[in-house]
């Protein structure tokens, strides 16, 4: 677990985000969908600090996470995680354009009531603040403010 966890850091962090604008929210999501081949759902999570983060179902059973920003030049839906293929869940650590840090859970079943459900049913998640996967005691208050489906 571990080892997998280095492994999608550092392909992560290696990544490039390069930011491509749209004049509209809905051009910069079709951006996004076209550029990576997205055949899943997108889930839009409205931190309680007010980031906007994407959950996307590349595939089935292939995710990665991704940052809506807005700004003067328009609007872009970023990449900020590698793709990982998940059968039964999983955890990572992201870091945003925005320069915030959050750990995301995916469960099967709802772990608890911080767990929420994804559009396409297929997994609960949970957004905490901070780096938590390597720390032995973390703290768990989810960040999600709200969760909505942008495409089905």
């Amino acid at each position: 677990m571990l080892i997998m966890t280095s492994f999608l850091l550092l392909s992560a962090c290696s990544e490039e985000n390069q930011a491509n604008y749209s004049p509209t929210p809905e051009a910069a999501l079709e951006d996004l969908i076209q550029s990576e081949g997205i055949k899943g759902s997108i889930d839009l999570i409205t931190t309680t600090d007010g980031t906007e983060i994407l959950v996307v179902e590349q595939d089935k059973n292939k995710y990665f996470v991704g940052e809506w920003l807005e700004d003067k030049k328009g609007y872009t839906a970023n990449r900020i995680s590698a793709n990982v293929a998940m059968e039964l869940g999983g955890s990572w650590e992201l870091k945003t354009n925005s320069k915030h840090t959050y750990t995301i859970y995916f469960e099967k079943e709802q772990e608890d009531q911080n767990f929420y459900p994804l559009s396409n049913e297929d997994y609960y998640i949970s957004l905490v603040e901070g780096h938590q996967v390597t720390k032995e005691d973390s703290d768990t208050t989810n960040a999600i403010h709200d969760i909505r489906t942008v495409k089905d």
